[in-house]
């Protein structure tokens, strides 16, 4: 007869248990309290110093001073913002520290053979124990967490100040991090014998996973110019087995179902589970291959990447594979010997590092060598459709974009015949600008790392839509070609003609310019003026200025540029006039300075063309982030970061635009700037 144990009793061992726990976790639970309530007092004193010393002309000392002005620097509207972000981020820094080790803990009952005893002398199932356990390590770190981020949140709001969207996240972010945490490390505790051999296996995972991925993803990149791809750059895969990804609080979804997996293998593996395992290395060994695998991949594509890119036996490939073995071998015995504490079974385990090897110099050949002639590959004319060209600095883009998409819809923009060729032109003398030598792709590896996500240069995009329906698209940097190639002025000297055809088309102002892209508070300045000169002063409107800016200035803004956009839709004779100062394109102009008395560049185009009215210079920013700070705390790309300059010549056929301004007092009658205007300014 089988005698089964009520949800009631299971309840009161699981909570007799906690109770252990709680008493054997004391100290560490009074530390962390401590140091929370330390911190977040001192930087409650110093918010509210920095609160009086804004709201009085008390004089500080000149260190206070630069202290108080660099706080100042970061754009928070009160020292309470202040306030929450450092207490907030203290929190979740000790809540992560402290979570590990609540979780070696109590999860330490697997790795000491006379507390498995006494733990399997008790009236408790053995899944009972294990989840009564995990249980605690989750109470344990977000019970405290919670709690100081809730004092924290009656502070601010007694002070006036609500919680802003960036904290109220980190409630999230904790609970999800937590649990993955835990429901992991409980998971490698079940498979190792020791705490020590847990502790070094969570470390491993942790750091050479995401690292591990960080180097497959350059090699990508640096291999195969052109290729990019969010599915590298930002996605979960790249730190799929890293359970401290969780405290990001994205992809919940993934890190709800990682969670689920842990704990159901916990409980698989722990109802097998052998007693008489604990203090030995592992209970179960598949994990420990897995680590040695991983960390012998990470030391020998380290010094693979390093040696290929120092050119080691003249050929970068022939250097890798020195350079691997060197790294991959000694990290492999190394790690076994920390996890086994000696030499056995070394041998015999090797059979897995030998299929690494043959798997990695496979592999990398490959790439090396452009087997299926990714890097070298351009349509024919006859298999295009359509085809589209993108460079990034000619194109406004919002922090909600990213460069693969904007690309890849761009593979409409063009389908006529001379355009379609140009971009062709263009691709060509792309892929010659990027034909690498060996050496150049593992240094290309190296710049595709360290670039982190952040896009630090200019890139450019080209899209083809080919017949069969696919579309084919190829993304490329100067910055690879400038300091890792050949580089020879590509975009002065390369298809520069077809270029600028291009980029200063009508289709490509309409669609990817700042005056057509920017919303509408992300104008910072729109500048109208007849006279434009660098050396002396020029009368002008400023309708914008990221200084002094109202509802009335944008909407004003708008107005201008609604019908700027609706003249230059219906121009089809004046396109290359109205585009002759576009993104500051004056080179025409300076030929003809050297020679003449012109003073100004809209005096000499005024000269060229008769009929110009004014000119307008339009500045936008991306304002959706208010500093880099916030960016990087909410995880935001920050290469999605966009800022434009553009100038633009308005001729009389642009009626719509002339009569806004007209409208808005700022031309007079005789089309010359209003010096009565209420935008009215002197600029230097």
């Amino acid at each position: 007869m089988t005698q089964t144990t009520s949800f009631k009793e299971k309840f009161r061992q699981a909570f007799s248990i906690f109770k252990w726990d709680l008493k054997f976790c004391s100290g560490t639970l009074a530390v962390y309290s401590i140091l929370a309530a330390v911190f977040m007092t001192i930087t409650l004193t110093l918010c509210i110093v920095f609160g009086a010393y804004t709201n009085s002309t008390h004089t500080f000392n000149d260190a206070t001073d630069f202290a108080m002005s660099f706080v100042e620097s970061f754009d928070f509207e009160s020292p309470m913002q202040i306030f929450q972000i450092i207490t907030s981020a203290t929190i979740y820094l000790l809540t992560v520290v402290f979570t590990i080790l609540y979780t070696i803990k109590v999860f330490s009952y697997l790795h000491n053979k006379r507390k498995a005893d006494l733990y399997g002398s008790l009236p408790v199932s053995r899944i009972t124990l294990f989840f009564s356990k995990s249980f605690s390590a989750l109470i344990f770190s977000l019970v405290p967490a919670l709690f100081f981020m809730g004092i924290m949140s009656i502070i601010s709001i007694c002070f006036g100040q609500t919680i802003i969207p960036e904290v109220s996240h980190n409630y999230i972010k904790l609970i999800m991090g937590t649990l993955a945490c835990v429901s992991a490390y409980g998971l490698i505790s079940v498979c190792c014998g020791t705490t020590f051999n847990s502790v070094i296996m969570f470390i491993t995972v942790c750091i050479a996973y995401p690292l591990s991925t960080m180097f497959v993803k350059g090699v990508i990149g640096g291999f195969f110019n052109g290729f990019y791809s969010d599915v590298l750059r930002n996605s979960f895969i790249t730190n799929a087995l890293n359970p401290l990804a969780a405290y990001d609080g994205i992809n919940v979804i993934y890190w709800i179902i990682f969670t689920i997996a842990c704990f159901a293998g916990s409980v698989f593996l722990v109802k097998k589970r052998k007693a008489e395992r604990a203090q030995s290395s592992f209970a179960y060994y598949l994990p420990c291959h897995i680590v040695k695998i991983l960390v012998s991949f990470l030391m020998g594509i380290f010094f693979g990447t390093l040696f290929g890119s120092l050119n080691v036996f003249g050929y970068g490939y022939c250097g890798f594979i020195f350079g691997f073995i060197l790294g991959s071998v000694p990290a492999f015995i190394i790690s076994h010997l920390i996890f086994y504490k000696g030499f056995s079974g070394l041998i015999k385990s090797s059979v897995t590092l030998a299929g690494l090897f043959v798997l990695v110099i496979a592999g990398m050949a490959i790439c090396n060598f452009d087997v299926f002639g990714y890097t070298s590959y351009s349509p024919k004319a006859d298999d295009i459709v359509s085809a589209g060209y993108i460079d990034t600095s000619a194109t406004f883009i919002q922090f909600d974009e990213n460069i693969n998409e904007i690309v890849k819809n761009s593979a409409e923009d063009f389908n006529d015949e001379k355009s379609i060729k140009k971009i062709m032109e263009i691709h060509r003398d792309l892929i010659t600008e990027n034909d690498l030598s060996s050496n150049e792709k593992f240094m290309n590896v190296w710049y595709d790392i360290l670039q982190n996500n952040l896009t630090i240069d200019r890139n450019y995009g080209i899209a083809f839509k080919l017949k069969n329906g696919s579309t084919v698209t190829r993304i490329y940097s100067d910055f690879l070609t400038y300091y890792v190639g050949s580089y020879n002025e590509y975009y002065s000297e390369v298809s520069s003609v077809a270029t600028n055809d291009i980029l200063k088309s009508k289709k490509y102002i309409q669609k990817y310019s700042g005056i057509a892209r920017a919303k509408k508070k992300q104008c910072n300045d729109l500048i109208i003026s007849n006279m434009s000169n660098y050396n002396i002063m020029r009368s002008a409107v400023v309708i914008s200025d990221e200084k002094n800016n109202s509802e009335s200035n944008y909407i004003d803004c708008e107005k201008i540029r609604e019908a700027f956009m609706k003249d230059f839709a219906a121009d089809q004779t004046n396109v290359e006039k109205v585009l002759s100062l576009y993104k500051g394109n004056s080179d025409e102009y300076f030929d003809y300075y050297e020679s003449s008395d012109a003073y100004s560049t809209f005096d000499y185009y005024k000269s060229k063309y008769p009929d110009l009215v004014c000119q307008i210079d339009f500045t936008a920013e991306n304002t959706e982030i208010s500093n880099d700070i916030e960016a990087i705390f909410n995880g935001i790309d920050i290469d999605n970061l966009s800022f434009s300059f553009e100038t633009y010549l308005i001729p009389k056929s642009y009626t719509n635009t002339i009569k806004v301004l007209k409208e808005l007092n700022i031309l007079n009658d005789d089309l010359t700037v209003n010096k009565k205007s209420q935008y009215y300014d002197m600029l230097y």
